[in-house]
């Protein structure tokens, strides 16, 4: 008999099991499971779906959707992370090497092999929905911008607050001898009174009066062409009172085109239309060319045609610059006068009901915009006895009803996911913060949403052509945009950004008082210490971490948990070594520590081989370690700073400047853009090394010897993009320029140049050839008075600083200087007279400094009509007392509006001009704190080197 055993039949069975594995963990080590481009075609696939359905913010079930496609990308971003240095390593390896590197690194393979598999299960179906919304259209905005629902109101002259040179300039346009036909355009940010300004004056007597035919069309954001020449009929008839043309609902766009050409043109009507809420998204349907050359006659009528558009890009291709007004925000009196007309229905002095004690608040809150004005008054008409607990939830929240609708619609406006991603940035700073430009271009850059700097800088001014950011106070180059250093956003934009970017995980404050899930944050701002911060908390998907509090008892806790971070700013936190923590996160691209109390390096930085951005501004780094040459990817490398400590009372006079010591072979890091400053080694090392860094853009050397000058300017002229150049010569050296020399092409950029220290002889012949230097600083120069006419011929030379720079009695400026803006002379022993002979026609600013013997103000300085200010620091009494009304140069300065008096680097006095000023303070006013010009003057000075 047979006894027949189970045991084949169970081995069968568990080999059946193990087979499959057996394959498996064989097609792992070959890589398989693992590829990366599969998972590429999926993320690729949602972020195109993602911008299909981009403006389905009305559909609830759609914004769902899209913050989890979102969130899906995230995981994909953060795989790629995690694989990239393994996968890199495993690449470069051949057939039996790599299979023993993947048995060594099984672990590493199985968790990438399974995270791509539940990716790859969560991504099916959020795709398939995607898909569907995109096909059925439910991803596009439906309906129109909101504010454009409801015609402007049209506003009496007790109504209407502020714009008067806007009033003034649209109404000249309008009303001028011009016969041929004029467009003209209104521009500003959402809710700064665009549409108010313009209905205003187009209801305005003698408006109706000059034109016989009138029409006001709003553009919706799903106009076409024929829908928008459609609303212009129907308006132009409404207005006139005659019926419509039979069959004009079923007419093509010609023909409509046709029907109004023939309209206006009848009795030779002088019209004047206004197309209200011009955008990129209507104007991408609305062929507005073709509307102005074939529904518009052009006849010698003087008929206007008016376009209101928050994007200045729309229509500066379209018109000259002088028919483009823009509306800029209310002053704080102008805004409290709109107030109280809304809130009170009269302008009273005091303010009823002690509002007057909110006046700060008020405007802070609205920050000049009407319609946050118009909104907050009509709510607190009749609230008088809840004024502080209204005004504190709206601090608190920042949304101002419609207002904030408005502005969260100039956001939806912008089509390009990443240039919404660099506008949404401006949550991740406090309100009112202003953000460098330079700062704004690396952070992007390093988030990715930008592949170059000068990608960025494009989505930088696109967001100030529709003006949804705007240039901080402070920036006194008016004719060009290269000036403007710094930005911000309105503070209820900023609200508004801050609930869009936590509404979609994009990021969030610690400003927002509300229980939050820091699983899913991609970007995280702390600022406020009164908000507890977990002490265990989950930031896996953390991509940019910025701490703005002095509180330095969280960052362990939180540094502890990320991996995955590419963004780190610690900028004026008070640490005193370099966390540990940091050195972990081997993703991370921008880092940035300035005016901490780092002072060492650790030699590990060499761990963060993606790092792009490595700033050390204001710290006490004096040597970088050799492993800094490790980070081949590194475009800034920023590490300078300022002692103070001597001239507490004048930062402007820092008693040192120090750079830092630099590793030989730094040359090595050839994709650099930025460096500065580095001091220069007895041997000329450093200096030899630089003519390998051939993108460089901006560059700072310090302790610069004679000997070393040659190979400095060889370096200098194989720069082709260089645009800054900083150099200071060691103590006692001279140097001998005039034998040094720029290659004919090496001055194309040049647009900064600071030199601090002696010059032989005086200024080349090359220097004229500088044709694009805007900012000059010369310190300690000791030129000979002739070198002056090497300076005067340059052609886009705006800002000119000279500090010891001319060992001359008298200073003459004869011609030249066309575009000059501002003017500094500083420390100047022996001068006793400045003259300005047809120069500086565009000089608008003046400072004087520290001239001991100088007898008085420049001779010519009252045929400068432009210059608007004038700052004396550290002048004798002597002088200043010639200044005031009714002495000697007093009516030389009376054109001058602001004129300033400084002590110690503090703001002393402001000398008047006006007779009645002379009587009521006694030919001077005391200035109020906190207005000295010293600081931003100290800024420009600190932050040259990086600019």
């Amino acid at each position: 008999m047979v006894i027949h055993t189970p045991l084949p039949a169970i081995g069968r069975s568990m080999l059946g099991l193990l087979i499959p594995s057996i394959i498996y963990w064989v097609e792992l080590l070959r890589g398989e499971h693992t590829c990366i481009d599969e998972i590429h075609f999926t993320y690729d696939r949602i972020k195109a779906s993602l911008r299909d359905t981009h403006g389905g913010e009305g559909n609830e079930t759609l914004k769902t959707v899209r913050i989890q496609g979102d969130e899906i990308t995230h995981r994909i971003e953060n795989l790629l992370d995690e694989s990239e240095y393994y996968i890199e390593r495993q690449g470069h390896l051949r057939c039996i090497l790599k299979y023993l590197y993947n048995i060594t690194h099984t672990c590493n393979l199985c968790s990438i092999a399974r995270e791509i598999n539940k990716i790859q299960k969560a991504a099916a179906p959020i795709q398939d929905l995607l898909c569907r919304f995109a096909h059925t259209g439910l991803g596009t905005i439906q309906t129109g911008r909101l504010e454009n629902r409801h015609m402007a109101p049209v506003l009496n002259e007790f109504d209407f607050v502020g714009m008067i040179k806007s009033q003034q300039d649209l109404l000249q346009l309008l009303l001028d001898e011009e016969k041929g036909l004029k467009v003209i355009a209104v521009t500003g940010m959402a809710g700064a009174g665009k549409t108010t300004l313009t209905r205003h004056v187009y209801e305005k007597q003698q408006v109706k009066r000059h034109f016989n035919c009138r029409a006001w069309v709003q553009l919706e954001d799903s106009f076409t062409t024929k829908q928008m020449l459609l609303s212009l009929v129907t308006e132009l008839h409404a207005e006139s009172k005659k019926p419509l043309p039979e069959g004009i609902s079923i007419m093509e766009t010609d023909q409509l085109a046709g029907v109004i050409m023939r309209y206006l043109e009848e009795n030779r009507r002088r019209y004047v239309i206004v197309l209200d809420g011009a955008s990129e998204r209507n104007l991408e349907k609305v062929q507005l060319e073709f509307v102005l050359n074939y529904a518009l006659p052009k006849d010698n009528n003087g008929c206007r045609v008016v376009i209101t558009t928050r994007n200045q890009q729309i229509v500066r291709q379209l018109l000259p610059q002088n028919h483009i007004i823009d509306v800029a925000a209310l002053s704080n009196i102008e805004s409290w006068i709109l107030f109280c007309k809304r809130a009170f229905g009269q302008i009273t002095d005091p303010p009823p009901h002690e509002a007057g004690k909110y006046i700060d608040r008020i405007n802070d809150l609205c920050g000049g915009l009407p319609l946050a004005i118009s909104v907050l008054g009509g709510i607190l008409r009749r609230e008088f006895h809840k004024y502080d607990k209204i005004i504190t939830e709206f601090e608190r929240s920042q949304t101002l009803g419609d207002a904030t609708e408005i502005l969260r619609a100039s956001i939806n406006d912008i089509d390009d996911e990443n240039e919404k991603s660099c506008l949404l940035y401006f949550c991740s700073f406090p309100r009112s913060y202003a953000v460098t430009e330079n700062n704004l271009i690396r952070l992007w850059c390093a988030e990715g949403f930008s592949q170059t700097e000068e990608a960025a800088k494009k989505y930088l001014s696109n967001l100030v052509e529709r003006n949804i950011i705007q240039a901080a106070e402070g920036d006194y180059y008016e004719h060009a945009r290269e000036g403007i250093k710094s930005y911000k956003v309105h503070d209820l934009m900023h609200g508004v950004l801050r609930i869009k970017a936590e509404e979609s995980n994009f990021g969030t404050s610690s400003m927002s008082h509300q229980p939050r899930t820091y699983k899913r944050v991609r970007r995280l701002s702390v600022s406020d210490t009164s908000e507890v911060i977990p002490s265990k908390i989950n930031l896996s998907q953390l991509r940019a971490l910025f701490i703005f509090t002095k509180d330095t008892l969280i960052l362990p806790s939180i540094l502890s948990t990320i991996r995955s971070l590419w963004v780190l700013s610690l900028e004026n936190v008070p640490i005193g070594n370099f966390p540990k923590e940091i050195l972990k996160c081997t993703h991370l691209r921008y880092l940035n520590l300035q005016n901490t109390k780092v002072n060492e390096i650790p030699t590990s930085i060499g761990n963060l081989r993606n790092l792009k951005t490595l700033n050390l501004k204001g710290t006490f780094v004096e040597t970088l370690p050799k492993e800094i040459l490790k980070l081949k990817n590194l475009h800034h490398l920023l590490a300078y700073r300022y002692d103070t400590l001597r001239y507490t009372h004048d930062p402007r006079r820092p008693d040192k400047v120090f750079g830092v010591k630099a590793p030989e072979g730094i040359g090595q890091l050839n994709k650099l853009y930025t460096l500065s400053v580095v001091v220069t080694d007895n041997d000329g090392d450093i200096i030899k090394d630089l003519a390998n860094l051939h993108q460089l853009r901006r560059l700072g050397v310090m302790d610069l010897m004679e000997k070393d000058g040659k190979n400095l300017f060889r370096a200098l002229n194989q720069m082709e993009n260089i645009s800054s150049v900083s150099i200071t010569l060691k103590e006692n050296e001279l140097l001998d320029i005039k034998k040094l020399q720029l290659d004919q092409g090496a001055p194309r950029r040049l647009q900064r140049l600071y030199l601090r220290g002696g010059l032989k002889g005086g200024l080349p012949d090359w220097f004229s050839s500088l044709s694009n230097l805007a900012r000059l600083r010369l310190s300690g120069s000791q030129l000979p008075h002739e070198s002056i006419d090497n300076l005067k011929n340059l052609p886009n030379l705006v800002d000119l600083s000279l500090i010891r720079a001319f060992n001359v009695k008298i200073l003459l400026c004869q011609g030249g200087f066309t575009r000059l803006k501002v003017l500094d002379i500083d420390q100047f022993d022996n001068l006793v007279k400045v003259e300005i002979r047809e120069a500086m026609s565009q000089l608008t600013k003046m400072i004087i400094r520290s001239c001991p013997h100088l007898e008085r103000i420049p001779l010519g300085i009252e045929k400068l009509l432009n210059v608007k200010e004038l700052h004396l620091f550290e002048m004798p009494s002597e002088f200043v007392n010639k200044l005031r009304i009714f002495s000697e140069d007093g009516e030389k300065v009376q054109h001058i509006e602001s004129k300033w008096v400084y002590n110690d680097g503090i703001q002393k006095e402001q000398v008047e001009s006006a007779y009645t000023d002379t009587l009521e303070s006694g030919g001077y006013e005391t200035a109020s704190e906190g207005k000295s010009g010293i600081n931003e003057d100290f800024n420009d000075e600190i932050t040259e080197l990086e600019e």
